[in-house]
């Protein structure tokens, strides 16, 4: 009787930590937020955001805005595992000059990863 109860406890233990590692692994929703508070209004009339880990793009949103201009915040979703991703942002100007910024930040379900665009 006592190996038959060993067996399922360790079934037990197996299956559970086979389920955490899945949960762990797998993918979440979260945000990325870009910062663009630092320009001026009707300064940014396009944007472009490219989240992407390693060669595979996780995100990508491009939205145009007309003569109002961009927000101040723009809040991209992105379904993927936790972790560092790289963050790629072009903002294009009314006269058609585009500035793009790069930069690494930690996705993370708990919070947004912020990234502020100059």
């Amino acid at each position: 009787m006592k190996p038959l109860v060993l067996r399922f406890g360790f079934l037990a233990v197996l299956g559970g930590g086979l389920l955490l590692f899945a949960w762990l692994r797998s993918p979440r929703d979260m945000v990325v937020e870009v910062d663009l508070t630092g320009a001026l209004p009707g300064d940014v009339v396009e944007s472009d955001v490219i989240v992407s880990r390693g060669e595979r793009s996780l995100a990508r949103v491009d939205e145009r805005y007309g003569s109002i201009g961009a927000p101040g915040l723009l809040r991209v979703p992105v379904r993927a595992r936790p972790g560092p991703a790289k963050v790629e942002v072009t903002l294009v100007a009314p006269g058609g000059a585009a500035r793009r910024t790069s930069a690494s930040v930690d996705l993370s379900p708990e919070r947004p990863a912020r990234l502020e665009a100059r």
